[in-house]
């Protein structure tokens, strides 16, 4: 029996939002800069702490309190970043063009992130990008976070795919979007912001240097 030809309409693009679609690490810098000189926490603790805590919001912000006595309760300090945050994204045309070229093409496109859901559906408009994708599957609303390789299996299945090489997942994290994705069984392009590839185990099919290069990549790989 011939084995079935995968079509166009197979082919399905997976893309991690923070570093990857939105510049995550220039949108806090705008935020800690405002925090900075609204509650006299020095700039550099901000940024350099954010490293270490950024998937624990809640544990950042106890420090900050602590090491700085703060006034505001934790919570209010957390609802704060959470608001703002998403006001400070700033559209990028050429990502927008990106994933409307790959959309042009027959791609039905996708975003996994783990994330609050008000948080990250708030950036994705923000940056013009809620429109241009079929499906959006955020961590906090499925209780999965990467790089569980469920998540990414529950975004394939939102879009009526199967899992396979013809499903690539766009992403910064080696650990996060490339080895989740790979025991998903898909396709990784590794957005590697100039950084070298370090010695790990999971190892990209493809790397680039900025998102804006993914779609050369992916279109590549349907007339490949």
């Amino acid at each position: 029996m011939e084995a079935a030809r995968v079509t166009m309409a197979d082919f399905v693009g997976l893309f991690d939002l923070d570093d990857t679609l939105v510049r995550r690490r220039e949108t806090f810098g705008r935020w800690a800069a405002e925090f900075a000189d609204d509650h006299g926490v020095p700039l550099e603790w901000l940024l350099k702490t954010d490293l270490a805590y950024s998937s624990r919001r809640v544990e950042f912000f106890e420090l900050a309190k602590a090491a700085f006595g703060l006034k505001p309760p934790v919570s209010e300090l957390h609802a704060q970043y959470r608001r703002r945050m998403p006001e400070l994204v700033e559209p990028d045309p050429q990502v927008c063009a990106t994933l409307a070229r790959l959309r042009a093409a027959g791609w039905r496109l996708g975003v996994v992130t783990n994330g609050m859901v008000d948080n990250q559906t708030n950036k994705l408009h923000r940056a013009g990008l809620y429109d241009l994708v079929d499906t959006v599957v955020i961590s906090d609303a499925v209780e999965i976070r990467k790089p569980d390789a469920r998540i990414f299996r529950h975004a394939i299945t939102s879009l009526g795919a199967e899992p396979g090489p013809h499903v690539v997942m766009v992403g910064d994290s080696l650990e996060s979007d490339i080895a989740g994705a790979q025991r998903a069984g898909l396709t990784t392009v590794w957005v590697s912001h100039g950084r070298p590839l370090p010695d790990v185990e999971a190892r990209p099919h493809h790397i680039i240097q900025t998102v804006t290069e993914a779609a050369a990549v992916l279109m590549e790989m349907k007339t490949g």
